[in-house]
């Protein structure tokens, strides 16, 4: 009988993608429990790997197994609980064991191996060894390999510790630690008691004036950092440490939390007085979270309607029962407003996780929230990870978002995360938006025969505090062409924003494309510049004065000449947020500009910084893309331009007409939030299409009966499901040819063709990126669990093949992107 452990390999392939078992050594069995890490040998080789264990348990005959070697965390990384989700993730977006790890946890988390040198004697040796040795007594006669090579700075320091380990004088072992760990301060205390020191300095057997500055310091707190020491005392480090010599002081380090929210204090808030209708929301939902059962709820509320209140109010129940709750926003630009309010109410309860914080700080946050200290979690799609127990409600605030769906793998859907945590934990799923997904919406509606499917739909149909919607204009470009204007803003615009900007008032204006132009084109030969790597046109970048591949990163000089046919008549076309900004500072110079997209938010905080001087400058216009559209409340922000509505129209997507919808509604809410009343302007090639018309009159509904009709007679979802199958490599033949042979194998699949609609394989729309040629088939399956194992089934396959290794092999299913 003997205890063994299940464990799953760190960064393994898909062959090897499963648990193995391993023998748990005498001295470890106390600390060896689910979701700690291990180090074990693995393979012929006995290669030393980081592993996961799942499970420990007791067998009879385990003689043939290997043993772990050690341990590397003092506690688990992973609950009991999320190690279920991650073998859940593997099944249901047909990845590694691994992949989903990974997706769980903070960056950097991952192990390094060191290799350590130590001093196990002295002895005769020549003076190049003999300076080694020395140099290892000053590092305590341990260090790592990378340390002492700094110290003694040879290039045949391998050479040398061989010799003396022939000799017995110095041992080598390998140990593991985190890439990102701890921060620790050194401080230094009193090494005496404090009635000894006073005795030593009354007693002048301390003379040194510089000493007694810094034992007085000490003895008037518990420790100080050597640094502040150093630098409040005006004293070198030599006298500190003259101090530790003779006994008066030592050392400690000491852990400091990275906290992102420590320079941004937030006054306390009440909760408000709710509105009839959140009134009614947050009566039901309490009464569904005081069940302590599995249930979805989707909030259609209009915006303005005080969503967030509710949200708030119902976290608050959720902490009254001693529960916690996760709120996931879908952008990074949303979370400093969002994090303000919910410290406001909660305070120190609260942590963060987004992508735009430091490994250190995402680190320091993830172990605050694993060790049970925080008990609400605001952020982006990956804070649906968050460590938490005991979940009461999980808020996915606009959750029509494509932001929550992972484009790189494991390709999740944070919503579909979420559920499964929330049924894990008995808890609330709270879908939230004024614009629901065609696919939340459907799956909220009554049945024909008169029964509630899945999800329970609860409505918000007035603004809060008897705000009204914003008027809303359309404005038809291609009269205005007719009429002469060729400028970017229809004569309507510009008399609104000259008013906005005399009355002192703020003005949004939303396009949803960056940079400066759209693509660089010879009229004399045609010539467009193409990116080299992608099979895609590069935008011009005006600060820069560069050409820019949005999706691999190469970037030219702004030709002066075409390329090709060295002519003159090269020129600029298209639109983007640059060109805006440029136009409005020509037409409105005395107006004070912000602009608001990928190119301007780089930085750490940058998101934070601009909204927070459009709100408290009161600047005059913010021009940005969609990052803008949702979610933010400026009070005195009145009109809102949408400038070339129907740019989403016709990608070739069959959510283009719900996207369109979606962003135009989102940033016309944007205007009339406070007690001045709002105006939106859009400007349209297309007045007739009926998702910007619905858009115009607020008309959710009206939107979702001609959208749903159309999927319905196309079979798209939510009335089948989609899966994509991308095949890119350098070689464009082999990549086809390989597309075909994975065709080939679907239809050869047991009643696959019973199931399954094919398309293709075909070039995918983006056919050539980062180099990489791209082939796609497209796959419609109405049994979701059907569909999966049978792509489960391809992939292994896939992999298994010899040949395969230069064709990369991609599936996701239900995508939100069909490039």
């Amino acid at each position: 009988m003997g205890t063994v452990a299940s464990v799953v390999v760190s960064n393994s392939a898909r062959n090897y993608d499963k648990q193995y078992d391993y023998i748990v050594p005498e001295a470890l069995k106390e600390e060896i429990k689910p979701g700690i890490r291990v180090i074990v040998p693995f393979g012929k080789g006995n290669r030393l790997l980081e592993a996961y264990v799942f499970k420990v348990s007791d067998i009879q005959d385990c003689k043939a197994l290997k043993e772990i070697c050690q341990i590397i965390d003092a506690s688990p990384v992973l609950s009991v609980n999320m190690l279920k989700l991650a073998a859940w993730m593997k099944y249901r977006y047909i990845c590694t064991y691994s992949d989903a790890i990974k997706a769980m946890l903070p960056p950097g988390i991952g192990v390094k191996s060191l290799c350590m040198v130590r001093l196990e004697k002295t002895g005769e040796v020549r003076a190049v060894l003999k300076n080694i040795l020395e140099s290892l007594k000053t590092l305590n006669g341990e260090c790592t390999f990378d340390e002492l090579k700094a110290l003694v700075n040879s290039r045949s320091l391998k050479k040398y510790l061989q010799e003396l380990k022939d000799l017995g004088l110095v041992s080598t072992y390998e140990t593991y630690s985190s890439k990102v760990g701890e921060k620790t301060m050194r401080v230094a205390y009193l090494a005496m008691s404090r009635d000894e020191v006073l005795e030593e300095i009354e007693s002048s057997r301390i003379k040194k004036i510089q000493q007694i500055r810094i034992l007085e310091m000490l003895i008037d707190n518990e420790y100080i950092s050597v640094a502040d020491i150093i630098r409040f005392s005006g004293v070198s480090r030599g006298v500190v440490e003259t101090l530790k010599k003779h006994g008066y002081i030592d050392y400690k380090d000491i852990a400091i939390k990275r906290d992102p929210l420590k320079d941004k204090p937030v006054l306390p808030t009440s909760p408000m007085k709710p509105t009839s209708q959140q009134a009614a929301v947050i009566k039901h939902i309490s009464c569904e979270i005081d069940k302590g059962a599995f249930s979805e709820v989707l909030l259609h509320g209009v915006t303005g309607s005080g969503k967030t209140e509710v949200y708030l109010q119902l976290i608050r129940h959720c902490l009254d029962m001693n529960r916690t709750a996760i709120a996931l926003v879908p952008e990074i630009s949303l979370t400093p407003q969002m994090v303000e309010r919910f410290k406001g109410r909660f305070g120190n309860a609260v942590a963060v996780l987004h992508s735009r914080l430091s490994l250190g700080e995402r680190y320091d946050q993830w172990r605050l929230i694993r060790d049970g200290k925080i008990k609400v979690v605001v952020g982006a799609r990956s804070a649906v990870f968050a460590p938490l127990d005991n979940i009461g409600i999980i808020v996915i605030d606009e959750e029509h978002e494509n932001t929550y769906k992972s484009e790189t793998t494991p390709k999740y859907n944070a919503k579909e995360v979420a559920r499964e945590r929330c049924r894990d934990s008995g808890a609330i799923l709270l879908y939230a938006s004024a614009t629901p997904s065609v696919e939340s919406f459907y799956n909220s509606s009554p049945a024909e025969h008169g029964i509630q499917k899945g999800i329970r739909l609860l409505e918000m149909r007035d603004r809060a505090n008897s705000m009204v919607m914003p008027e809303v204009e359309l404005v038809d470009m291609r009269r205005e062409l007719e009429e002469g204007n060729r400028t970017l803003f229809s004569r309507r615009l510009t008399e609104e924003i000259t008013k906005n900007l005399d009355s002192k008032q703020q003005t949004i204006l939303f396009l949803n494309k960056r940079g400066h132009s759209s693509f660089v084109l010879c009229r004399s030969c045609g010539y467009t510049v193409m990116c080299v790597n992608c099979n895609v046109s590069m935008t011009y970048h005006l600060h820069d004065d560069r050409l820019i591949c949005h999706y691999c990163g190469y970037t030219v000089k702004n030709p002066v000449k075409c390329p090709r046919c060295q002519s003159n008549y090269i020129k600029h076309f298209g639109t983007g947020t640059q060109k805006v900004e440029e136009e409005i500072k020509k037409a409105f110079s005395n107006c004070s500009v912000l602009r608001m997209d990928m190119d301007t938010t780089t930085y750490k905080n940058s998101h934070e910084d601009i909204l927070k001087a459009f709100r408290e400058q009161n600047t005059g216009i913010m021009i940005g893309t969609q990052m803008i559209a949702k979610g933010h409340d400026f009070p005195n922000v009145t009109l809102v331009g949408v400038l070339a509505a129907d740019s989403l129209l016709n990608t070739g997507d069959y959510r283009s007409s719900e996207r369109t919808f979606q962003l135009i509604t989102q940033v016309a809410g944007r205007a009339g939030r406070g007690l001045l009343p709002g105006r939106v302007i859009i400007q349209t090639y297309n007045t007739e299409d009926f998702s910007i018309l619905s858009a115009c009159s607020h008309d959710y509904h009206s939107f979702y009966k001609q959208e749903i009709s159309v999927r319905e007679k196309l079979n798209y979802p939510p009335f089948t499901n989609i899966a994509t199958i991308i095949l890119s490599g350098i070689n464009d033949r082999m990549v086809f040819n390989a597309a075909k042979e994975t065709k080939n194998a679907l239809e050869a699949m047991p009643g696959a063709k019973d199931v399954m609609e094919l398309l293709g394989p075909s070039r995918a729309p983006l056919q050539r990126i980062k180099t990489k040629y791209r082939w796609r088939i497209l796959i419609k399956c109405g049994n979701i669990d059907r569909l999966i194992n049978i792509l489960s089934q391809l992939s292994d396959n896939f992999y298994k093949k010899k040949g395969n290794n230069t064709v990369g092999f991609g599936i996701d299913i239900n995508p939100l992107n069909m490039l």
